[in-house]
């Protein structure tokens, strides 16, 4: 399987939108995603597949924040249909090169300790738990884990 990684267009929005149902409980709405795309911060990208019927399917997408030399992953999701393929690592660690390049050195990120899939997904990647938010998630007042991972080449 190719994957392809471009940024995030105002054309990709819609099929992010579906995945963004699926994929959380609280979703951006399609303002919140147009907002982001005129982020100067902002490093969002979309992962597309020779794999899928239509070589334009976004099957993956992550909107980042790189602030100084840190940077904040925002949202990460995969459509259900291409989940457990190693697509969202992949895409991290795509992510993660370019943030590098622009001179990032770390990356922070908030997540549901309840999200077993994604602690999982973290940890291959190498982050590490430094603290807590409590009831971070407003709609559960679940609370949110605060990960952490250093930057490097390659």
């Amino acid at each position: 399987m190719q994957l392809h990684l471009s940024e995030l267009t105002r054309s990709d929005i819609e099929q992010i939108l579906e995945i963004e149902k699926i994929s959380f409980k609280e979703t951006w709405s399609l303002l919140l995603f147009l907002e982001e795309l005129k982020c100067k911060d902002a490093l969002n990208y979309v992962v597309k597949t020779d794999m899928s019927k239509d070589p334009e399917t976004v099957i993956a997408y992550i909107c980042t924040r790189i602030i100084d030399r840190e940077m904040s992953i925002l949202r990460i999701a995969v459509s259900k249909k291409w989940q457990n393929m190693g697509i969202a690592y992949w895409l991290l660690n795509k992510v993660f090169e370019i943030a590098y390049s622009k001179g990032a050195v770390s990356v922070f990120l908030e997540v549901r300790n309840s999200n077993k899939a994604a602690l999982a997904l973290y940890d291959k990647a190498g982050f590490i738990n430094i603290g807590k938010r409590p009831h971070y998630y407003v709609e559960t007042g679940e609370d949110a884990l605060v990960l952490f991972k250093e930057l490097s080449a390659g």
